[in-house]
């Protein structure tokens, strides 16, 4: 059985700060490495990304940028590297959104303890 992805409140480290805050994302309470496999929505994605200053760009399916079925999210890391993050359809506590996959960053969930029906 599929755990049903649930909202909850993240942060790398377990720790918000300005230049990484917390936000709002969806698990189903996996874990890789033992950080939480964590979906945010464009929305949070964005207000985890801005404070880094780092650049990135929403790349629409089937575009000149991005060839992919899907939406994705292209963020240039200082090192020059492009990584490319894709989205999914996932069906949420919330219902079904589009959600990017954070999976192998650290994020810990804020909220961990706490009932997510």
């Amino acid at each position: 059985m599929v755990n049903l992805m649930y909202k909850s409140k993240f942060a790398i480290d377990g720790i918000p700060t300005d230049e990484s805050p917390a936000v709002e994302g969806y698990s189903d309470g996996t874990t890789w490495n033992g950080w939480e496999k964590v979906h945010l929505t464009r929305e949070e994605s964005e207000k985890w990304l801005n404070p880094s200053r780092v650049p990135y760009s929403f790349r629409e399916a089937k575009s000149e940028l991005n060839p992919r079925e899907i939406p994705v999210l292209a963020i240039l890391w200082p090192n020059d590297d492009e990584e490319i993050i894709e989205s999914n359809l996932i069906q949420t506590n919330d219902g079904l959104l589009r959600l990017y996959d954070f999976t192998g960053y650290c994020f810990d969930d804020l909220n961990l303890g706490e009932s997510h029906e």
